[in-house]
């Protein structure tokens, strides 16, 4: 199903001219469609031959991620900032559910794993170091895989790039 993330990230500054470094974490929680158990409950009726009964419950699912990535922040004048980059990420994924405790299925959906992301947005400084981010990610683990569309506030760290440098006396 659907969800929605929470999360909060914070940009580290920039690395080099247009690039910039970003952390996140982040926590989402979801559960399978009905649909989808019911065709698995189907499947093991199916499997020990109406010998046992077997009752579907709700399967829930949870993610959270820690990461970072590398921005490339195009060198313009204008108030929105569009970037594109590539990150690591560490999940922690747990699945639950009373049809599948203790089972393969849920020792198989159980995982913590690090995996690599895209994302793409555009961003709007509000303030010194707050400002608004728009993106689209796309997570890739070797047994899961997960886009997102993500809108939020963003921390800056550091000098703001073009502010005079501080002074000392």
């Amino acid at each position: 199903m659907p969800t929605n993330i929470y999360g909060i990230s914070a940009d580290y500054g920039e690395i080099a001219p247009s690039w910039r470094v970003n952390f996140a974490t982040s926590f989402w929680s979801s559960r399978y469609r009905d649909a989808v158990v019911n065709q698995f409950v189907d499947t093991l009726k199916n499997s020990i031959n109406g010998s046992g009964t077997v009752e579907p419950s709700r399967i829930t699912l949870y993610d959270v991620t820690i990461g970072g990535d590398v921005r490339y922040v195009p060198t313009y004048s204008g108030e929105l900032k569009p970037f594109l980059g590539v990150g690591l990420a560490a999940h922690v994924i747990n699945a639950e559910g009373k049809l599948i405790q203790g089972t393969l299925v849920e020792r198989s959906l159980d995982d913590i794993a690090a995996g690599f992301y895209v994302v793409t947005g555009v961003s709007f400084r509000l303030f010194k170091h707050v400002g608004l981010e728009g993106m689209a990610r796309a997570d890739l683990l070797s047994g899961f895989r997960s886009t997102q569309a993500r809108a939020g506030a963003i921390y800056y760290f550091g000098r703001v790039r073009g502010a005079p440098p501080p002074t000392t006396p």
